[in-house]
């Protein structure tokens, strides 16, 4: 029996912007938060501590949470639990991270989230939350 693969993700705001990584898989180019997987054992706050460091060379210090939705694929190929947490920047120079599939890191500006694909889409809830719309929520299944 397949079980849900748990994701936790960060929220880190610097002078109005947010912290995303793109993605390249093959043709397919999108963004996330960063984070990534739990593996058993491992805490979601040390989960992601670690996916910062990997994927973006920063510490940062795990807050509230913030949101928690689902990918569930039509075909029930994959199941994703997304917990997605405040982060503040602790320390480290930002860079991408040397995995393959990570391409870019970069603060992007509210505004321009309408501009790019991102997985969960929960681009309306972060815009909410940027204009101070900040209780924990629930988002349901996200999968796109």
């Amino acid at each position: 029996m397949e079980k849900p693969r748990v994701r936790a993700a960060g929220i880190l705001i610097k002078d109005g912007k947010i912290l995303l990584i793109r993605h390249q898989k093959g043709k397919n180019s999108y963004w996330l938060l960063p984070g990534g997987g739990v593996d058993y054992g491992e805490t979601m706050e040390a989960s992601l501590k670690r996916e910062f460091l990997e994927e973006c060379n920063i510490d940062v210090e795990i807050g509230r949470m913030a949101f928690v939705s689902q990918g569930i694929a039509p075909d029930k190929s994959r199941h994703i639990i997304h917990m997605t947490f405040e982060v503040e920047y602790t320390g480290g120079e930002l860079r991408v991270g040397d995995e393959g599939i990570l391409k870019e890191v970069s603060f992007l500006p509210v505004e321009e989230l309408d501009k790019v694909t991102l997985y969960p889409n929960m681009k309306r809830e972060l815009k909410e939350y940027f204009s101070g719309k900040k209780e924990l929520r629930y988002l349901g299944n996200r999968w796109e």
